[in-house]
């Protein structure tokens, strides 16, 4: 925010004359109570009563000024100076924890336009969902006036966040420790599992999917994808699932070849669920190319059409089905890896139905208070299709169990989406945001940038979930003109009176005109303070917040005792893969 040009009094001269009223003060009332106090002490005739006599009287020498006054004018002096100390390192304390934009925070949302944010209003929501553990996510403090911000239990949001701007510490742990039902936590990094699965274990068991070895977690337990498909629509959605998460940011996709491509990934998808196989079959057929399995399970169950589209794609010429099956290998490449494979297949030497170790399921999952963190990285190797497919799945069984339970959840299920562009590429969110928090599916979808929204969504879609979130917050760390200028249009202008002073032969006269200039320009916003941000919620207006860290808030011990307990040990760092213990047959080899 940069401040308007304007003419007569300012701020520094404004200062000055209030000191200068304020010595005056001072300095007469002290000397006034110690006229009167000492002459009382000393046992003479008080003084005059009025102040201009007094005065007077003890210019000229007419009033006494005993030894008594003189000892209280030294006490009253030195119970000033001690006052002015205590005053100044207060406001030196304040001053270093002021930002500087918090001078914006006056023009800004505060007190009863917040009211369904504030503490009491996200209580009342609370209540009326029948949430009686917490009130809501508290996203911050409000600056100008100190009052907690809320997002409820029935509100959605969508953050953006730069790089090493404290989003894991204020945001998503913060929501994890408080929630109150089941959690599905997505990140690409494992700090946010060590200090929180800690807390969350004491209420109900804690799942971590970890096929890329962020956590160094041992697949003691697995989910089979193909546990999702029941028919052709899951099917294709689980297609969908590898072809988006396979496909680099920003590139399209060929107008032939990926159809071709997911029709072909969808029904051996479908086929290998209906004959109870593993997904690794599915890689197998698609390197083969010509295999009839698919083909006879598929006839078997009468999938009539999906068994004759792969009978026609056989057919066709071989620089065309080299082209469609080349695609399709590209977009499950994922299921190469022994690594991945060791969560989502069965172990060696047993079955889908035989293998001994627990299996994840979803339905089970919704009706519970667990915690899943699902963890993936970007690039080469990404585990991305699955960690999408799976986060879908769950949020499909908690929309199954929230109808049968009279179109709500009985408590609301948080979806912590960190690293959203990601780690979950999930394609279809857009035209689901908007209905889930009716549901209890408390959707909390964190972006580093605009433009990650815009590849993975594309521009309508990107501007559609932004629409549709009820509580979007910008935690600072973005150097995007077109996202911050129109970030800077929503958070609006503010007014101010410009007074001119003119003189001329007649005599001097006074104007006064208004003007308007942006809260925050472009520049504040990129260079926003950390430990700021601007919240924009659905009926109220653009709203500075301090955040609040998990190490401010009620759950600091338990979480420091979950990082000790979880967070590796540089020795432990240290030792070689070759020593690392063995938890199933996948690990061996």
């Amino acid at each position: 925010m940069s401040a308007p040009n304007r003419k007569g009094m300012g701020l520094g001269d404004a200062l000055l004359v209030w000191l200068v009223i304020g010595l005056i003060v001072v300095f007469g009332g002290g000397t006034y109570a110690a006229a009167h106090l000492g002459s009382w002490m000393a046992g003479i005739q008080p003084p005059p009563g009025h102040p201009i006599d007094l005065i007077a009287g003890l210019a000229k020498g007419r009033v006494p000024w005993p030894v008594q006054s003189t000892v209280a004018a030294a006490l009253m002096a030195a119970v000033i100076v001690v006052l002015a100390i205590v005053v100044l390192v207060a406001w030196k304390n304040g001053a270093s924890k002021r930002a500087r934009v918090d001078k914006a925070a006056r023009y800004l949302g505060r007190g009863k336009s917040l009211a369904a944010f504030s503490e009491k209003g996200a209580k009342a929501t609370a209540e009326r969902l029948g949430v009686k553990d917490t009130p809501g996510i508290v996203v911050g403090k409000v600056v100008s006036t100190g009052q907690t911000f809320i997002q409820s239990w029935e509100d959605l949001s969508l953050d953006i966040w730069g790089p090493r701007t404290g989003k894991s510490t204020s945001r998503v742990m913060p929501a994890i420790l408080d929630a109150p039902g089941a959690v599905v936590s997505t990140s690409n990094k494992r700090d946010v599992v060590d200090g929180t699965r800690g807390v969350r274990e004491v209420t109900a068991s804690v799942w971590v999917f970890d096929p890329q070895k962020i956590a160094q977690e041992q697949p003691d337990w697995w989910w089979n994808p193909l546990s999702y498909v029941t028919d052709e629509e899951k099917a294709y959605k689980l297609t969908q699932h590898f072809a988006v998460g396979s496909r680099v940011p920003g590139s399209k996709p060929d107008a032939y070849f990926d159809p071709k491509a997911e029709d072909i990934l969808s029904s051996y998808f479908l086929a290998a669920a209906l004959g109870k196989l593993p997904i690794t079959q599915v890689y197998l057929w698609v390197t083969e190319q010509v295999s009839q399995e698919p083909i006879e399970i598929l006839k078997e169950h009468d999938y009539e059409l999906q068994y004759k589209g792969l009978e026609s794609t056989l057919k066709l010429a071989d620089k065309q089905r080299d082209g469609i099956f080349g695609t399709a290998e590209k977009m499950i490449q994922c299921l190469k890896s022994r690594n991945t494979l060791r969560w989502v297949a069965p172990a060696r030497g047993a079955s889908v139905a035989t293998d001994p170790r627990r299996q994840f399921n979803p339905h089970a999952f919704s009706a519970s208070q667990e915690t899943i963190y699902i963890l993936s990285k970007e690039g080469a190797g990404s585990a991305a299709p699955l960690t999408t497919a799976l986060t879908v799945a769950i949020a499909e069984a908690m929309e199954e169990r929230a109808e049968r339970s009279g179109g709500r959840l009985l408590k609301p299920a948080l979806f912590a989406l960190d690293e959203l562009a990601n780690v979950v590429r999930w394609a279809g969110l857009p035209d689901q945001f908007s209905h889930y928090g009716s549901k209890g599916l408390i959707v909390m979808g964190i972006l580093q940038s605009w433009s990650q929204g815009v590849e993975l969504w594309g521009e309508a879609n990107m501007r559609k979930i932004w629409s549709a979130a009820n509580v979007k917050v910008y935690g600072g760390g973005v150097a995007e003109e077109g996202f911050l200028r129109a970030l800077s249009d929503l958070i609006g202008d503010y007014s101010y009176i410009n007074v001119s002073v003119s003189s001329g032969k007649s005599g001097s006269s006074r104007s006064r005109q208004e003007g308007k200039e942006r809260i925050f320009d472009v520049s504040n916003l990129a260079e926003l303070d950390r430990g700021r941000a601007v919240v924009l919620a659905s009926g109220a207006p653009a709203t500075l917040v301090r955040t609040m860290p998990w190490y401010t808030g009620p759950h600091k011990e338990a979480v420091e005792a979950s990082i000790k307990k979880y967070s590796p040990r540089p020795e432990e760092e240290a030792v070689p893969v070759s020593a690392a213990p063995v938890a199933n047959p996948w690990v061996t080899g």
